[in-house]
C-alpha cells in the first residue's frame, strides 16, 4: 500500500466523536517499528490507528529537522529534505566537497535542480489540518535516532560545537561522514560501524596533509602519520603498519615503561623530600648563623664603642690638667710683662727730660724702681704631662688588624668554596641548569624534530624543510637556540636510544654547508663523540680517546664562559675539560649518525 493511500486512509478513521474528543495513544506509541506494527495487527481499532498515523508522520518528518516538512524536495537518490535545511547543510561544508546527501551521503558533483515535491508538500498541509482539527499534539518522536523528542519550530545548528543536523551539543564527530553529531543523532553512525572521534578533533586532523585522504597508516622509521597514497612514495620501504595496530603497539610499550616511570617518580619524590628537608635545615641553619653573628657583630661594635669613648674621655681630662697648668703660666707672664712696659714707658719719659733739674728731681725714684725691676727673674716653667696615647692606638690597630685578617680568611674560603660546589652534578643542575630547545631552522633535512623541540630523530629520507641560511646541507646535526657568551649554565642529554653521535657546542658563527661543519672538525667546535661503544673528546679535528667504563644514559655539560672551560660530565664522573675562548656566543650542538636513533635534551626541573 502506498503512502499515500494509506495516509488516506488513516485520516478517515479520525472523525470527531460527538464530544469532539479522539481517542489517541500516547506520543511514545506513535513512531513504532514496522515489525512491531505487523506483529500488532490484530489490536484494538484505535491502536491500530496510532500506529498508522506514527508511520505516516515519520514519513512526512524531515531527517534534518524532525520536524514536518516545509517546503520539501526530493534528491536524484530518493530522500527528501526541507529545502532550508538541505541549503544550510551544504552551505556548512566546504566548496570543493560537493554536495552530499545528509541522509545517504551520496555526493553530487554539481548541485542538483531542487523541485519542490508538490504530493508531500500537499500531505504535509493535510497532515497540519488534521493535528488542528483533532486536537493532535505538536511533538513528534523519531524512531530511528532512538524514540527522542524534538520540538517543532528548531532551528538546525550552526556552529562546529554543535551537531551539524540540530541545535544539540555534539557528543562526537563522524569520520567517514565528517559530520557533527549529537547524541540523539550518533546512533546510526554506532550502528554501521563508523569510527567517530571527540568532537573537539578537526576533521584536517585526521587526513593527509599532502593528499587529503584519510590517515590510515604510520610509518614506524619516520614516526610519521600517512595516507595509503603515502605507502607508495617515500616510505616504499619503510616498516609501515595500521594507525590501529601502531597505536596499541606504543600502548604496550608506555605499559611497559609505566612500572619504570612509577617508580622513577617514587625515587624523586623521596630524593625531592630529602632536598626540602636539607633545604629548610639550610634555611634555618644559615637564620641561626646570621642571628649569632648579629649579636657578635653589637659586641664588637659596642666594645668598639666603648673603648673609643673610654679614650676620648681620658684624651679631654689629660687636655684639661694642661690647660690649667699652662693657663697659670700665660697670667704670671702676662703681669710681668705688663711691669715692664710699665718701666720702660718711665725710662722713655726720663731721657726725653732735656732739663737737669727737673731730671735730678726725679731721679732718685726712678733709680728705686729700676732696682725694682732688676730684681725681676724669669719665670720657672714645670714641663708638663705629655698627651701621649700610642699604646692605646696600639691596642686598636691589633684589632683592626685582627679584624683585616678574619676577613681575608672568610674571602678565600668563599673564592675556594665555589670550586668544590662546581664539581657536584646535583648543585650544578639546581644552581645553573638549563634545558635547552632545539632549532629547526639549524636542523639538517633527515634531522627530525620533536614537538617539544628537545628531540632529534636521524630519519632515513628527508623532512619537509623550508630552506634557511642556518641549516646544516652535508652532516645530520642540529644546534640549540639557547646562546650563551657568558656566566655559566649546565644541561644533560640523554643517549639512550642513540648509538652512534656526536655532542658539545659551537661558535654561533660556525658555517652550517659543506664539509667543514662537521662537529668537532674545525676550529669553532668541541664535542664528545661515541660509535661502536668508542668514546673520543674532539676538537678542531683532533681526537682524544675516552676511557668511559659502561654505556652511560646521560651526559653532562658544564660551561663557564668567563673561566674558557667545557667540563663534560658521565655518571658524575668528568670525562673531559675543554679550553678555549667561550666569551664569543657558543650553542649547544647535537649530532645523530645512526639510522632511527634519537638523542634528548633533557628537561631539567629549576
Amino acid at each position: 500500500m502506498s503512502s499515500v493511500t494509506q495516509f488516506a486512509e488513516v485520516l478517515a478513521r479520525f472523525e470527531p466523536s460527538p464530544a469532539g474528543e479522539v481517542s489517541i495513544q500516547p506520543c511514545s506509541t506513535l513512531f513504532s517499528h514496522p515489525k512491531e506494527m505487523a506483529s500488532s495487527s490484530s489490536s484494538s481499532s484505535s491502536s491500530s490507528s496510532s500506529s498508522d498515523i506514527g508511520v505516516i508522520l515519520n514519513e512526512l518528518t524531515c531527517p534534518v529537522c524532525f520536524e514536518l516538512y516545509k517546503e520539501p524536495i526530493c534528491l536524484p537518490c530518493g530522500h527528501s529534505f526541507c529545502r532550508v535545511c538541505l541549503e544550510t547543510s551544504w552551505e556548512k561544508r566546504e566548496a570543493d566537497a560537493g554536495c552530499v546527501c545528509p541522509n545517504c551521503r551520496e555526493v553530487f558533483p554539481q548541485k542538483p535542480k531542487l523541485k519542490k515535491n508538490v504530493i508531500v508538500a500537499n500531505l504535509v498541509e493535510n497532515m497540519k489540518l488534521k493535528k488542528g482539527k483533532f486536537g493532535l499534539g505538536v511533538e513528534v518522536q523519531d524512531a530511528e535516532h532512538g524514540d527522542v523528542n524534538v520540538k517543532e519550530g528548531m532551528k538546525s545548528g550552526g556552529s562546529e560545537s554543535y551537531c551539524e543536523l540540530c541545535n544539540g551539543e555534539a557528543a562526537k564527530r563522524c569520520v567517514p561522514c565528517e559530520i557533527l553529531c549529537c547524541e540523539k543523532h550518533l546512533k546510526p553512525h554506532q550502528q554501521k560501524g563508523h569510527k567517530l572521534v571527540d568532537p573537539r578533533v578537526k576533521i584536517e586532523e585526521l587526513r593527509c596533509v599532502e593528499h587529503g585522504k584519510p590517515i590510515l597508516l604510520y610509518c614506524k622509521d619516520d614516526g610519521s602519520l600517512m595516507c595509503v597514497t603515502c605507502r607508495g612514495g617515500q616510505h616504499w620501504d619503510h616498516d609501515v603498519v595500521g594507525v590501529e595496530i601502531a597505536h596499541a603497539e606504543l600502548k604496550d610499550v608506555l605499559a611497559a615503561k609505566y612500572p619504570h616511570v612509577s617508580q622513577s617518580m617514587e625515587s624523586v619524590a623521596s630524593q625531592l623530600r630529602q632536598v626540602q628537608k636539607e633545604e629548610e635545615k639550610t634555611e634555618n641553619s644559615s637564620r641561626d648563623a646570621e642571628d649569632s653573628l648579629e649579636e657578635k657583630r653589637r659586641l664588637v661594635c659596642q666594645f668598639g664603642n666603648e673603648s673609643v669613648d673610654l679614650m676620648k674621655s681620658e684624651i679631654n681630662k689629660r687636655k684639661m690638667e694642661k690647660l690649667s697648668l699652662l693657663g697659670k703660666q700665660r697670667e704670671k707672664l702676662e703681669q710681668q710683662m705688663e711691669d715692664l712696659r710699665q718701666g720702660k714707658s718711665t725710662m722713655d719719659t726720663a731721657l726725653q727730660d732735656l732739663e737737669s733739674i727737673s731730671f735730678l728731681q726725679g731721679s732718685k725714684d726712678l733709680l728705686k724702681r729700676l732696682e725694682t725691676m732688676s730684681d725681676f727673674k724669669s719665670v720657672k716653667r714645670t714641663p708638663l704631662p705629655v698627651l701621649d696615647f700610642s699604646k692605646e692606638e696600639k691596642n686598636l690597630d691589633g684589632l683592626i688588624m685582627l679584624n683585616k685578617n678574619f676577613l681575608e680568611k672568610i674571602q678565600k674560603r668563599q673564592v675556594e668554596h665555589p670550586e668544590k660546589v662546581e664539581l657536584d652534578q646535583n648543585n650544578l643542575r639546581r644552581l645553573y641548569g638549563r634545558s635547552p630547545s632545539l632549532d629547526p631552522n639549524s636542523a639538517h633535512r633527515r634531522i627530525k624534530i620533536s614537538r617539544d623541540l628537545r628531540t632529534a630523530t636521524r630519519t632515513r629520507t628527508d623532512n619537509q624543510y623550508r630552506k634557511h641560511p642556518d641549516r646544516f646541507d652535508c652532516w645530520t646535526q642540529v644546534v640549540s637556540c639557547d646562546c650563551f657568551s657568558s656566566g655559566r649554565h649546565y644541561w644533560e642529554v640523554d643517549v639512550r636510544s642513540s648509538s652512534w653521535w656526536d655532542i658539545g657546542i659551537c661558535l654561533n658563527s660556525m658555517g652550517r654547508k659543506g664539509e667543514d661543519s662537521c662537529l668537532g672538525a674545525n676550529p669553532e667546535s668541541w664535542c664528545l663523540w661515541k660509535h661502536n661503544n668508542k668514546f673520543s673528546a674532539d676538537h678542531n679535528d683532533r681526537c682524544t680517546s675516552l676511557s668511559v667504563p659502561r654505556d652511560h644514559e646521560r651526559f653532562g655539560f658544564f660551561l663557564d664562559c668567563e673561566a674558557g672551560e667545557l667540563t663534560c660530565f658521565g655518571d658524575s664522573r668528568v670525562l673531559h675539560v675543554f679550553r678555549g675562548n667561550f666569551t664569543d656566543p657558543v650553542k649547544p650542538a647535537i649530532g645523530v649518525w645512526d639510522h632511527g636513533g634519537s638523542v634528548h635534551f633533557v628537561h631539567l626541573l629549576i
